[in-house]
């Protein structure tokens, strides 16, 4: 008697599973551009109703409608990249149709597999990956705000269907109400979640996150002293193309003078456009705490270096170079400075006489009524 209580119950649950359509949510979705001319999403399907039925999917056509405009003149290439499904149940054919005016994306439907043999849609989110697709043109770049992604839901052939085995029947259970396109068309733009400054003597490290991106080329760094009205570019940094992972990201404006400073991102997209970001704070490079001369850098060189020295003091400079020798070349004389940061480029090819590989010397000599600051160090030439 037992036993015959569970056959009865497990036929009764069998009916109910299979017996009632399964129900699901379809989304175009998870878009990212990927490159100046290339974009991707996802075809995702979710069982929305597993409490009650099955979802054995047998397979399915996908098509949309879109503007032809991203292409920007070029020829489009449509392919699947990746999917869930195994490969005799993966849809065929990606197409790009624009015959007649129609501007459609396409991808045929799948040999139909016995019953049985078909794939199980998952209920629990984000669903199985029908496929990852991606589009692109040969133009040297397009613009998803051109995308305008829609799909094709009939009743005019052709048009989005999908299949699923109930009760072992080949039966389509298309519902046009729950087809969604998620992030295609307005896709996020790049979000900041920090932007902060660190000051070291009169260098300026800058940092900042983003906590998303997409179609990121990349930021110009820009700043401009409390009393000019122009920002200028002082940088430029590689953006990470389109992401959903947190990224970092560091600049150092080196060698600046004593005063206020203001910076901000220029924020640029594949396309051309861009967006900008303040750093909330001002910067302030205050003055230098003694007098130095700096070691020259790069070292050895050739043919060029450069010289940086710093005063907190007004006076009057002379920066000289010396071969083995003692022959004196003049760099500067009897400048006046005011207090700050100093740097003098030299470059050995534009000194009158040639001048031979080996050990050089620099001095700086620095006066005022106040105080004489003398200081040599040597460089080497590698000619």
């Amino acid at each position: 008697m037992k036993i015959i209580t569970v056959l009865f119950l497990s036929v009764f649950y069998s009916g109910l599973s299979f017996g009632t359509n399964p129900e699901y949510y379809l989304t175009a979705g998870n878009a990212v551009q990927t490159g100046a001319n290339s974009l991707e999403f996802d075809i995702m399907m979710i069982h929305t109703n597993s409490s009650v039925s099955t979802f054995e999917y047998a397979g399915g056509q996908y098509f949309f409608d879109f503007n032809l405009n991203i292409s920007n003149g070029g020829a489009l290439i449509y392919s699947i990249l990746s999917s869930d499904l195994p490969s005799a149940l993966q849809p065929r054919n990606p197409v790009v149709y624009t015959t007649g005016g129609s501007m459609q994306l396409r991808l045929s439907i799948n040999n139909i597999p016995n019953p049985g043999e078909g794939y199980i849609i998952s209920s629990v989110l984000p669903g199985t990956k029908l496929a990852r697709m991606r589009l692109s043109t040969n133009a040297e770049t397009f613009s998803v705000q051109y995308f305008s992604l829609r799909w094709r839901n009939g009743p005019e052939n052709p048009y989005t269907k999908i299949y699923a085995f109930v009760n072992s029947s080949l039966t389509e259970i298309t519902n046009p109400a729950f087809h969604n396109i998620d992030s295609i068309n307005h896709p996020l733009p790049v979000e900041l979640t920090s932007f902060s400054s660190e000051i070291i003597l009169n260098n300026v490290k800058l940092n900042w996150s983003t906590s998303h991106e997409l179609n990121n080329s990349g930021f110009e760094i820009q700043r401009k002293r409390a009393s000019d009205n122009e920002y200028k570019m002082t940088g430029f940094v590689n953006g990470n193309g389109s992401t959903n992972e947190a990224e970092n990201y560091s600049f150092t404006d080196r060698g600046l003078q004593s005063g206020t400073y203001h910076y901000r991102l220029k924020q640029f997209d594949y396309n051309g456009s861009y967006n900008y970001y303040d750093l909330n704070s001002e910067v302030i490079i205050g003055l230098p705490p003694d007098i130095a001369l700096k070691q020259n850098y790069p070292n050895p060189f050739n043919p060029e270096t450069r010289i940086d020295y710093e005063t907190p003091y007004q006076g009057y400079v002379t920066l000289a170079i010396y071969n083995s020798s003692g022959k004196e070349i003049i760099l500067e004389r009897n400048k006046f400075v005011n207090p700050g940061y100093y740097t003098v480029s030299v470059n050995f090819n534009n000194i009158r006489n040639a001048l031979s590989s080996g050990i050089y010397f620099y001095k700086l000599t620095l006066k005022n009524p106040e105080r004489e600051f003398v200081k040599v160090k040597k460089m080497m030439y590698l000619k």
